[in-house]
């Protein structure tokens, strides 16, 4: 039985799952309709040929079916919806253009420079990062989910983190009706669909998902819940181009904000953060910024007041329990679609080109006169991955290294030398143990070829392998501290956490951010 049903899946073989592809292929066939190129010339034969998409080489249709598959294609580009807007929270002024990242590591150093940059990072790190506190929290709405026998190994993980960001959401006080909740990097969206599982019955809260990719939307099915409830929006965007105040949902929102997401990566984190802090307008945030010292504790914001917003009215919803797709603005009820073509709004956006202080670089602001959104960001959380992806241009902790007396150049070094803390010296593998596909690439998140060239490099006969982890560890907290101050200039009460232990994620810090009171989960 167990052959005939592996000869019934397609024989296409996936290098980085390692695995068949699970497709079932049509009769007499080898390969499913996805894979059909790569089947033998005897089985193609006189069937019919199947091309690569133009709009995307990364899947295929049947050749003499291209002009109906372009009409319905995914990747076809419609008109730019009004809150695309390119670069806009790239951090780049007017003047700049975006450059090649720059590649400088810790390779080319010397054991003395070596020696030396880590007494640095290590005399940062104790002026400049508190504690982190461990905080795995769980909620009653998940117990069902964690407790189904049926779960795997990988299943579990995922659930038990997104429990305990669903925990600290309920410590900040945002699992509750008329909440826009925010999800960046969103991919199929699982996170919000147990974040709307946790919430109250008859909650009106509103979700966007935001993320660039084309994914699979089976898993939205699980959000309808009848007549009453939260509804969805899909916007399928660069986050380095979204003005999230020029997005009509969020325009016509006049309740709290809630940002998250599930190991958002690299880079990602600081084009969010911008785009909450400078395409949404604030009235706590129009005051001058704040100064705050790299070395102020978790939780500190003396003298910072917070004027809650009095507007309760509820967002006014066409259909509850609505999803909402991309920039064409689909909104599916059932099996009925409805197009709907925004018309332009009369927001402007006022271009920047000066510099504040030590302050990372203006980008494009939402001009706070011409906006018609009065809502305000009042919670982030954010689990955090992947700091061998940032960039100086788009990292938002610019003004903190300053402080502390880093440099471009140090930034870079440091950056790569923060894969140290999930590259699996010690454990000896290039994959998960626990088969979890989704965070193979964020655990051993190391440049390519890192392991081998670090082998190669002086560091291995200078640290033992705990104590290069531990360098590691440092190297990130101190990227994250650059992104509290940040937000603190923002007027947010801000906090890291370990949301969950190591052996469910290495990458198990998380951004904890609150306006108007502390932001402790613990």
């Amino acid at each position: 039985m167990a052959d005939l049903q592996h000869q019934e899946r397609c024989a296409f073989f996936l290098k980085r799952k390692q695995r068949f592809c699970k497709l079932v292929p049509g009769p007499g066939k080898k390969y499913c309709g996805e894979h059909a190129n790569s089947a033998p010339e005897n089985e193609i034969g006189a069937g019919r040929k199947r091309v690569n998409c133009p709009l995307d080489p990364n899947h295929t249709c049947y050749e003499d079916q291209l002009k109906r598959h372009l009409k319905k294609c995914n990747s076809r580009q419609g008109p730019p919806p009004v809150y695309l807007q390119k670069g806009v929270n790239s951090g780049l002024t007017c003047s700049q253009s975006k450059e090649e990242d720059t590649k400088i590591s810790h390779h080319s150093m010397s054991k003395e420079e070596l020696l030396t940059f880590v007494e640095r990072v290590q005399t940062a790190y104790k002026g400049s990062v508190s504690d982190i506190p461990v905080a795995v929290l769980t909620h009653e709405g998940m117990k069902e989910m964690l407790e189904d026998p049926d779960n795997g190994a990988s299943a579990l993980k995922h659930l038990k983190q997104q429990a305990s960001l669903i925990g600290h959401l309920d410590r900040l006080d945002l699992l509750k009706s008329d909440v826009c909740f925010v999800e960046f990097g969103a991919g199929r969206g699982r996170l919000s669909h147990y974040v709307q599982m946790c919430l109250p019955e008859q909650a009106t809260s509103h979700f966007i998902l935001i993320d660039r990719a084309n994914t699979k939307h089976k898993f939205d099915k699980n959000v309808r819940r009848g007549e009453k409830g939260p509804d969805f929006e899909r916007l399928k965007v660069d986050i380095e181009d979204l003005n999230l105040g020029l997005v009509p949902s969020m325009a016509e929102h006049k309740g709290p904000i809630a940002a998250i997401s599930k190991h958002l990566c690299g880079a990602a984190t600081d084009l969010t953060l911008r785009c909450l802090i400078e395409t949404l307008p604030c009235k706590s945030s129009r005051n001058a910024p704040k100064d705050v010292s790299p070395s102020s504790s978790v939780g500190e914001s003396a003298s910072r007041e917070h004027s809650a917003s009095e507007s309760t009215a509820q967002r006014n919803s066409t259909t509850a329990g609505q999803l909402v797709d991309g920039a064409t603005s689909t909104i599916v009820r059932d099996t009925e679609e409805q197009r709907e073509d925004w018309e332009d709004g009369k927001q402007k956006v006022l271009l920047t080109s000066g510099t504040d202080g030590s302050s990372s670089p203006p980008s494009k602001r939402l001009k706070e006169e011409d906006a018609q959104s009065t809502s305000q960001v009042e919670g982030i959380l954010i689990a955090l991955c992947c700091h061998h992806r940032c960039t100086w241009a788009s990292y938002v902790g610019n003004g903190f290294f300053a402080n502390i007396g880093f440099t471009e150049d140090d930034f870079y070094t440091l950056r790569s030398m923060s894969s140290w803390a999930t590259c699996g010296f010690a454990r000896g593998q290039t994959k998960n143990e626990g088969g979890n596909e989704e965070e193979e690439e964020e655990e051993n998140s190391g440049e390519e070829g890192e392991e081998e060239k670090y082998e190669q490099s002086k560091a291995a006969a200078i640290w033992s392998v705990e104590e290069r982890e531990e360098i590691g560890r440092q190297c990130k907290r101190l990227l994250d501290q650059g992104r509290l101050w940040y937000l603190q200039q923002g007027d947010f009460h801000t906090q890291l956490v370990r949301y969950v232990e190591t052996d469910v994620s290495l990458e198990n810090i998380a951004i904890v951010a609150a306006r108007g009171k502390p932001a402790n989960t613990t």
